[in-house]
């Protein structure tokens, strides 16, 4: 089972956009948890977080994703950004690449291709840093950076709320 970590820069409704999409990976028994981490502190993120039933905690943007999988229940994780919306079909890319690869980080891209381009030259630049999109062990989260390169899946997501 995943948790989601979202890194909140403090914009509830790009925070609530996310959440409208995850809330299908609950009913269907794919996503078990999400950890809020506020990155700015806003009583409107709080609120959101608590409605949810995610939890909810402050750190700074480098130490957000860290923080979060320290918090986190599951032993995967799927790291976004307030304001990621995966696309409908991306529950079953995701359990597909947890049946076939559990091991290997996944990438859910970004869509668009101004930001795919973006995405891509960022990746290229560091392909074994943490980002959003990405699926993997908690254990990489906690070290900071990926053991491997990350497999791009063929579900994308969009950003709301910007």
């Amino acid at each position: 089972m995943l948790t989601a970590v979202i890194r909140a820069p403090g914009h509830a409704p790009a925070l609530a956009a996310t959440f409208a999409v995850l809330i299908p990976a609950v009913a269907e028994g794919v996503l078990g948890h999400a950890v809020v981490v506020d990155t700015v502190g806003t009583d409107d993120l709080r609120r959101i977080a608590e409605a949810t039933g995610a939890c909810y905690l402050r750190a700074g943007p480098a130490e957000a994703w860290r923080r979060g999988a320290e918090r986190a229940r599951g032993d995967r994780l799927l790291l976004l950004d307030a304001g990621d919306v995966p696309q409908p079909d991306w529950l079953p890319a995701v359990e597909r690449h947890l049946l076939l690869a559990p091991g290997r980080p996944a990438l859910l891209p970004l869509g668009g291709l101004a930001a795919s381009l973006r995405e891509r030259v960022a990746i290229a630049r560091a392909p074994r840093q943490l980002r959003a999109g990405l699926i993997l062990p908690r254990s990489a989260v906690l070290a900071g950076r990926l053991e491997a390169a990350a497999r791009r899946l063929s579900a994308e997501r969009e950003r709301a709320g910007r």
